[in-house]
């Protein structure tokens, strides 16, 4: 499995290319709203994955046992391999026109888009293969000729690179959910600069679990603000709500909430996210 280093200063790098790829989506999204957006680095290089988290619950679907990854590669980008922003939508022509192309040879499913070394590349999970190869290879010889291109088909049964390369893993989800509450605070005005308590919310089975957690947030130095809480969900009714003075940023928040959701689990728990005032 390819471990990710995630780097939070990408987001900066490539928020014009994110900001792009929620807009390409739209359609998508309106039948399926698990796309999400995610930044990495892969060996050296920064690079963006925009992944359909929906399939994770189903995954295989072995009516659609071959993967086929292809897409455009760009004629300028920068020495980190980003695509210049002239160029965006460009790329993103050629491969709806790719998708579109491939839908009348065979049935597919798209499951993620992934940016970087200079190229822009879709994942397709499909029904077969016969003619696929030699169909896209026409495709981008006769219509995007100045453009190189990527282009592999191989046998997937199991789904390995959707579960295993494009959707993110525990400590990914992690930072994203995090971020993504960051960047709402920072939105709304907060100049996170001040430090203040933040309240970690956790649901149980049953009371003892609970207060098995609770002892065990308590040797890591939480304060247990609510200790009866009601959650309302029938099969975590047990409610604690845990908290402690930090500063409101992704190397702070995210090994408190990582060290939560595992001792959560130890103790047959649900880790329910964080607030701050």
């Amino acid at each position: 499995m390819l471990q990710f280093q995630l780097l939070y200063l990408v987001k900066y790098i490539l928020l014009l290319l994110f900001v792009f790829n929620a807009c390409s989506v739209t359609h998508l999204c309106a039948q399926n709203e698990h796309w999400d957006t995610y930044m990495v680095k892969m060996g050296s290089a920064p690079a963006s994955v925009l992944v359909d988290m929906g399939f994770i619950e189903t995954a295989p679907d072995r009516r659609f046992p071959f993967l086929v990854i292809t897409g455009p590669k760009t004629k300028n980008c920068t020495t980190m391999g980003l695509i210049d922003k002239e160029e965006i939508g460009v790329l993103e022509d050629m491969l709806t026109a790719t998708g579109n192309f491939l839908t009348g040879v065979t049935p597919k499913i798209l499951v993620g888009t992934v940016t970087r070394n200079c190229e822009r590349v879709n994942y397709y999970y499909v029904k077969d293969t016969a003619g696929v190869r030699t169909a896209l290879n026409r495709l981008y010889t006769h219509s995007f000729k100045d453009n190189a291109y990527v282009l592999g088909i191989r046998s997937d049964p199991e789904w390995d690179t959707y579960r295993k390369f494009l959707y993110p893993d525990e400590g990914t989800r992690n930072w994203m959910d995090n971020d993504k509450i960051i960047t709402k605070m920072m939105q709304q005005g907060d100049s996170l600069k001040t430090a203040r308590a933040v309240s970690f919310n956790l649901c149980f089975r049953s009371d003892t679990d609970r207060s098995g957690f609770s002892d065990f947030a308590k040797s890591k130095g939480y304060t247990i603000t609510v200790q009866n809480g009601n959650t309302g969900i029938p099969d975590m009714p047990y409610g604690i709500s845990v908290s402690a003075v930090t500063r409101i940023n992704l190397e702070s928040i995210n090994p408190k909430s990582s060290e939560l959701k595992v001792a959560a689990r130890n103790y047959h728990g649900f880790y329910n996210g964080w607030e701050a005032k």
